[in-house]
């Protein structure tokens, strides 16, 4: 049997000494099981170290993303730029793939894909919320709009103008306003524009125009 360190009998000794009673018990079994709480504050730091690597893998990760979104933004354009955003969409991170989705609407609005914007607007919807998710709900819009889905356009922005604060009510209702003529919707694309009409709008002859057009007919 190995001998006893005496120094560590005296150590506990002395411990023991100056313990009460009733926590004798504990502090055995602390010395006892010692090697396991020794292994088990060893496993914690182990995780807190590889939850720490992570983080930091993350954050270069996002930075690397965002890097990548603006090198495309500033080199490519047209069609070249669109296919760069679609191969970046398949192993972005999930914090910049929103960026990166509205990079990519817009840019297929631009070359007139109308169906490829709806949809990137449409993802962007599904990962979106608040005032974000309206913006995109709006553009997703304009794109079945000039798309030639009238009618989807015009439920969706009705939807939305019950919903529009008050910095959302002009784009909301040009944007109803024109899904509404698309369909041939007069009453409601007059009543869009008289909506216009009562607020602070640059081209507000523009929207007495197409009020006294549609009054006529």
């Amino acid at each position: 049997m190995a001998a006893t360190n005496p120094i560590q009998s005296d150590v506990l000794t002395d411990i023991e000494s100056r313990t009460p009673e009733t926590l004798h018990p504990i502090l055995e079994a602390a010395f006892r099981y010692r090697k396991q709480l020794i292994l088990a504050v060893c496993a914690i730091l182990a995780v807190t170290a590889a939850y720490a690597g992570y983080k930091a893998y993350a954050a270069r990760a996002e930075s690397n993303a965002q890097a990548a979104l603006g090198e495309i933004m500033v080199t490519a354009t047209g069609a070249d730029r669109l296919a760069k955003l679609d191969a970046m969409l398949q192993n972005v991170t999930d914090s910049v793939r929103p960026a990166v989705l509205l990079e990519a609407a817009q840019t297929a609005t631009t070359l007139g894909d109308y169906a490829k914007a709806e949809g990137y607007w449409e993802s962007l919807v599904g990962l979106t919320e608040g005032e974000m998710q309206f913006v995109a709900r709006l553009g997703r819009a304009k794109a079945m709009v000039m798309a030639g889905r009238g009618a989807d356009a015009l439920k969706e922005t009705k939807d939305l103008a019950g919903l529009a604060s008050a910095a959302y009510t002009v784009p909301v209702y040009r944007q109803l306003a024109l899904a509404a003529e698309a369909v041939g919707d007069k009453a409601e694309a007059l009543a869009a524009y008289k909506k216009l009409a009562d607020e602070n709008v640059g081209d507000k002859p523009y929207i007495e125009y197409k009020i006294s057009q549609l009054e006529k007919n």
